[in-house]
């Protein structure tokens, strides 16, 4: 998120890189780590959009469409700003070296992370009013609305805080996201920013999970493992394998950056920009996977496009116990004939 910018930028050692921790291996190491994980993850998601336009099954449930849009913004994060990233690592400086792409380089970055993370506390909010109070969320605009806030809402704010706060903007093409946006040199202005970017939607992501856990539990053992209780053990658990995936990376980046703002504003700063940045990528490139392995309708349909040997038709097993029905009826009534 940009709240790995705003904590993190204002780190300067003097010789504008980190010679303790920041070796040549390290480089090589993330730039074909992410390299290597960018272009499977690129093709799940691709594969996930065909079948969701594909297969009327996915689009006409409303509960997926969080779980779109989720997937979507990470993938734009995936395709428009880790490139540039990947770039930065690979030469140790932002190629070519212009004001215009770290400008592009630090809005994109600041703007769908923090979308991201907006749009996975709405998911799992909407998620339990789905499993157990879908008449709230029963229009277009009670559904819609709240996911497309994020995206218009951060990127009013963060144009306007990029382009036009009144500060100097200095940018330093061998520091990574050009050492940042000048706003969050400016001590209140950037806290607030990390907090509503960074802090807000993760802390609401812990909280709508841990009531929408007990809820679930709750109703195991009300329903005993019913019709209903085998739907909802589906939907939560599609939110839960997510929230996960994101939790695990941003929750310890959250802590050391409370850590900072609060007691010590050195806390693993170093070993923050030359490794824990990265490790935030993860997220959109493990995010197709984690969905693709929620989604059994397109796991179904990649299995049956895969192994098109063991494909079995439906149509054959209809007209078995059809046929078989049709014989008995024509037995019994000959006997009575």
């Amino acid at each position: 998120m940009s709240g790995v910018v705003n904590e993190t930028s204002d780190y300067d050692d003097g010789s504008g890189s980190y010679p303790v921790l920041e070796t040549s291996f390290s480089k090589k190491f993330k730039f074909s780590f992410l390299l290597a994980c960018l272009i499977p993850s690129t093709i799940c998601s691709l594969t996930l959009f065909y079948y969701f336009i594909r297969l009327s099954e996915l689009h006409r449930k409303r509960h997926n469409y969080a779980i779109i849009c989720l997937l979507v913004c990470n993938f734009l994060i995936a395709t428009t700003e880790l490139p540039v990233t990947l770039t930065y690592v690979h030469f140790d400086q932002l190629v070519p070296p212009s004001s215009s792409l770290c400008f592009y380089w630090i809005f994109m970055n600041y703007l769908l992370f923090p979308t991201s993370g907006w749009i996975m506390a709405i998911a799992s909010l909407q998620r339990y009013f789905f499993i157990f109070h879908k008449q709230f969320i029963n229009t277009h605009l009670k559904h819609y609305l709240p996911i497309a806030l994020p995206p218009i809402l951060l990127s009013i704010w963060y144009a306007v805080l990029i382009f036009f706060y009144p500060c100097q903007q200095f940018f330093d093409y061998t520091q990574l996201w050009c050492i940042g946006a000048c706003y969050v040199f400016e001590g209140t202005i950037g806290t607030i920013d990390w907090i509503l970017s960074s802090l807000v939607p993760v802390i609401l992501t812990i909280v709508f999970n841990i009531v929408l856990c007990v809820r679930v539990v709750y109703q195991k053992y009300k329903m005993h493992r019913g019709r209903t209780w085998r739907t909802t053990r589906k939907l939560a658990l599609q939110i839960f394998m997510i929230s996960f995936l994101f939790l695990s990376i941003y929750l310890p980046l959250t802590l050391f950056g409370l850590i900072r703002l609060w007691f010590d504003p050195m806390f693993l700063l170093v070993l923050t920009m030359v490794y824990f940045a990265y490790f935030v990528y993860l997220v959109p490139l493990l995010m197709p996977f984690i969905c693709l392995i929620s989604m059994p309708e397109v796991t179904a349909k990649i299995k049956r496009t895969l192994h098109p040997g063991t494909r079995i038709e439906p149509t054959l097993l209809q007209q078995l116990p059809l046929t078989m029905i049709t014989r008995r009826h024509i037995q019994v009534q000959n006997a009575k004939i």
